[in-house]
């Protein structure tokens, strides 16, 4: 059964962003480079700086370089609890990140993260109510 219900602690987000701070491009690079199969998901986050306001043309906000490193350290934190990577991974027209998930059991689930070092998740499943929880799991 999927589940995206892994903790993710505020430390286990905090040591990774603390892990790439100020990190250049380059390094960036590397840093997907060895992030095995959420890999392509941390390179499509770090492509997302290219974004400017209004990226969609009908006002959508580019998310925030801060935003940014905190969706990559979150990314970083679920690759090391062995999370399968996103099915998709995409800008929010409010200056987020979304990463979904899509099951062959027809089961949904979203991370968003809406500020640094803040995700709403919410999952769902056939047969079941949604349910709907923040990241980090330790308030």
């Amino acid at each position: 059964m999927p589940v995206l219900d892994y903790p993710i602690s505020k430390k286990d987000w905090d040591n990774e962003a603390g892990a790439r701070n100020g990190v250049s491009t380059e390094r960036e690079e590397r840093l997907a480079a060895d992030a095995g199969p959420w890999q392509p998901v941390i390179q499509i986050i770090t492509d997302f700086q290219r974004l400017e306001d209004d990226w969609d043309d009908s006002g959508a906000k580019a998310p925030s370089r801060e935003l940014l490193d905190s969706a990559i350290a979150l990314a970083c934190a679920f690759c090391k609890t062995g999370m399968e990577p996103p099915s998709r991974v995409v800008p929010g027209v409010t200056g987020t990140v979304l990463l979904e998930w899509q099951f062959p059991d027809g089961t949904y689930g979203e991370v968003e993260i809406v500020r640094p070092f803040y995700a709403e998740v919410m999952m769902i499943q056939p047969g079941r109510p949604p349910k709907h929880w923040t990241l980090p799991t330790d308030g």
